[in-house]
């Protein structure tokens, strides 16, 4: 499968979301906190956003492999930004550098790596 042209690095998607009760655990008392597997699914998304308008038709993508540190804590009802950025177009593996930032600080970052898949696998 050969990738598209029009994918190459530098391409970046930023998506913005309020951490609500659909994405803090519990376990930790109190009103719970932003959970690492939340974070994860947002950097998935925002890594698929990258692309998706740029796939042929029929493709689409599939994470496989997630290296990511949870660096600090978010409470229930703030905003977090996470950022991913296209790194590495080989065949059709896909390399993304990924961010979480609440306001100023950095609060989750990694390697986040996909592959385009055929739409009706």
């Amino acid at each position: 499968m050969s990738t598209d042209i029009r994918l190459k690095p530098g391409l970046e998607h930023r998506l913005e979301r309020v951490v609500d009760e659909r994405l803090i655990t519990m376990h930790v008392g109190g009103k719970g906190v932003f959970a690492t597997p939340a974070m994860i699914g947002l950097m998935e998304g925002a890594s698929h956003k990258v692309v998706e308008e740029l796939l042929a038709e029929g493709q689409t993508t599939v994470g496989y492999e997630v290296h990511v540190r949870h660096l600090a804590p978010a409470p229930p009802g703030s905003t977090v930004v996470v950022t991913s950025r296209l790194q590495e177009v080989r065949d059709n593996k896909l390399v993304f550098e990924v961010e979480c930032r609440l306001g100023d600080r950095v609060i989750g970052s990694g390697i986040h790596k996909r592959a385009i898949v055929p739409a009706n696998f």
